[in-house]
């Protein structure tokens, strides 16, 4: 079994061939859908929910006590901090897949082309399909 490297991003993908670049494009692909993403994220998910939970008790209590409003307080911060966090972690996995998709379709359409070659000389397995072709599903 071949180890392959891990790609951090798009930029570092190998341009050399459409089967190197598609070996290299999947794991990053994979990273960066929104499941994987939300599944990466367990931690924050748990800080949303006792910010929520911090909220709730918040509000419960400005019905006994007027001074309850920190609690209310605590709680929008720790909500909308997570929340915050969250949109940025999926925009910046919607970002990658974006950039993944566009470059994906431009190396197909080099190799058309012919400025580079499909597999590289010597490599016996067959080309896996493009990382375009799902675009849109999981996203």
């Amino acid at each position: 079994m071949r180890v392959r490297p891990q790609v951090l991003d798009v930029e570092a993908l190998p341009l050399t061939s459409v089967a190197e670049f598609r070996d290299a494009a999947r794991p990053l692909l994979h990273d960066n859908l929104a499941g994987v993403v939300a599944m990466r994220l367990y931690l924050t998910w748990a800080a949303l929910a006792a910010g929520l939970c911090i909220l709730a008790f918040g509000l419960f209590g400005l019905t006994i006590d007027p001074m309850a409003w920190t609690a209310v307080a605590a709680g929008l911060l720790v909500t909308g901090l997570v929340v915050w966090r969250l949109r940025r972690q999926f925009g910046r996995a919607a970002d990658v897949r974006r950039r993944l998709d566009a470059l994906s379709r431009e190396v197909d359409a080099r190799a058309a082309r012919g400025e580079i070659p499909v597999s590289p000389a010597g490599r016996s397995q067959p080309v896996p399909p493009p990382p375009h072709e799902r675009a849109g599903s999981w996203t």
